[in-house]
């Protein structure tokens, strides 16, 4: 029974708002016939003008609402986060690395060779996945540290 009267109160909003949209479309016409061709110009510029800013204004509500710019920043301090992280791997972990390792090769060198057959080979390269894993463990690592260290938990809205 609530809902019954919930859409019919909808129903009758859409209807009133409907009502005066054509009712503000009516009296532009009215003014228009009523005018000279400059003052039409005028006239038709002025609506078009309302038109535009209220797109555009729901162009920033859209971009405010669905956090885009956030995530915009996010995606550029992410991926400038993935040059650090990749820098200090490449210059201090893999030369550290190559003090441990067989071989003298970097971490991501290593490769283990694998004879299923006499004439068949197959070369594992268990060093990248090492590597790719280190790089993922380290900045998650860091994004934990910045997002407890300036407690960004506690920016989230409450709904």
């Amino acid at each position: 029974m609530a809902q019954a009267k919930k859409k019919t109160k909808d129903n009758a909003s859409k209807l009133t708002e409907r009502e005066e949209r054509l009712r503000q479309k009516k009296e532009v016409a009215s003014k228009l016939r009523n005018l000279g061709p400059v003052a039409q110009a005028e006239v038709v510029n002025d609506v078009i003008s309302k038109q535009v800013s209220k797109q555009l204004n729901g162009f920033s509500d859209f971009l405010r609402d669905q956090s885009v710019i956030g995530i915009g920043i996010g995606l550029v301090l992410g991926t400038q986060l993935k040059v650090v992280v990749d820098s200090i791997t490449t210059g201090l972990v893999l030369p550290l690395t190559q003090l441990v390792l067989p071989n003298q090769k970097s971490l991501a060198e290593q490769v283990v060779n694998v004879h299923v057959t006499d004439h068949r080979a197959v070369a594992v390269n268990w060093g990248v996945i090492v590597y790719n894993l280190f790089n993922f463990v380290v900045v998650a690592a860091i994004v934990y540290a910045i997002f407890k260290l300036f407690k960004l938990d506690r920016l989230a809205k409450k709904k």
